[in-house]
């Protein structure tokens, strides 16, 4: 078996766990995460591309789902609908890292459009009230602090672990 493929299967393992964990730590906003399974989805983007990444984030999601009960729940179509757009744009971003973007300038662009994509999903699929956008200014605090966070330890994985 390819070395390659072990690397998938280890980081959809550590995400799913780092997703469920996350999942029952508690925050002082519920809807407000860390984001720490985005590591392994950021990581796959630097080490192989877009395909490799969409596959992890996937299936992080969905492994992640199950081990919290939470499949095809809410927060399962907001974690996947986010992830993809964060993904796609984090994609965008490492397309153009070498001029404008750092690992950590790369996670923060993802951080923002996840929470973006997940509070306009759940405008349109769960409230559909326009009072929702007033959390877009702590949504975007957030987005700073994890974003910054997530990027730093990605950069640093990056460092110790990148694949030859």
């Amino acid at each position: 078996m390819s070395l390659r493929y072990v690397t998938i299967a280890l980081l959809v393992a550590i995400g799913s766990i780092l997703f469920a964990v996350e999942n029952v730590v508690q925050t002082p906003f519920p809807w407000i995460r860390l984001g720490l399974a985005n590591i392994v989805t950021l990581l796959a983007l630097q080490w192989w591309g877009l395909k490799e990444a969409l596959l992890i984030l996937v299936l992080r999601v969905l492994l992640g789902s199950f081990l919290t009960g939470k499949f095809l729940h809410p927060a399962f179509v907001l974690s996947l609908s986010g992830g993809i757009v964060a993904t796609l744009a984090m994609h965008v971003a490492l397309v153009y890292k070498k001029r404008i973007f750092s690992l950590v300038g790369v996670s923060i662009v993802g951080a923002l459009a996840k929470n973006i994509a997940q509070l306009l999903v759940a405008y349109f699929l769960y409230v559909k009230q326009s009072m929702i956008i007033t959390l877009l200014p702590l949504f975007l605090f957030s987005t700073l602090v994890t974003g910054i966070a997530v990027g730093i330890l990605a950069h640093l994985l990056n460092q110790r672990i990148a694949p030859k």
